[in-house]
C-alpha cells in the first residue's frame, strides 16, 4: 500500500458508554508502552475523547422548549 500523504484522519461516533470503554482500552494501551511509536496519537486520543465526554456529563439535561 503506497501512502501519498503523511496524516491519516479519523472521524469516529459512538455512543457516550462506548466512547468511555474506548477511551479506558487506549488508556491501557498507552500505559502499557508497548506501542512507543504511537503514545502521541494515543495522547491526543485520550484528550479528544475525554474532552467530548465532559460535555455529556456536563451537558444541561433542561427539555427542548423548556424555559426557566
Amino acid at each position: 500500500m503506497k501512502i501519498n500523504n503523511d496524516t491519516v484522519y479519523c472521524d469516529v461516533q459512538m455512543p457516550g458508554a462506548q466512547g468511555i470503554e474506548l477511551l479506558k482500552l487506549v488508556t491501557k494501551l498507552r500505559l502499557s508502552g508497548d506501542h512507543p511509536n504511537l503514545d502521541r496519537v494515543f495522547q491526543h486520543m485520550q484528550t479528544e475523547f475525554e474532552g467530548s465526554i465532559s460535555c455529556l456529563v456536563d451537558a444541561p439535561s433542561a427539555k427542548v422548549g423548556e424555559s426557566s
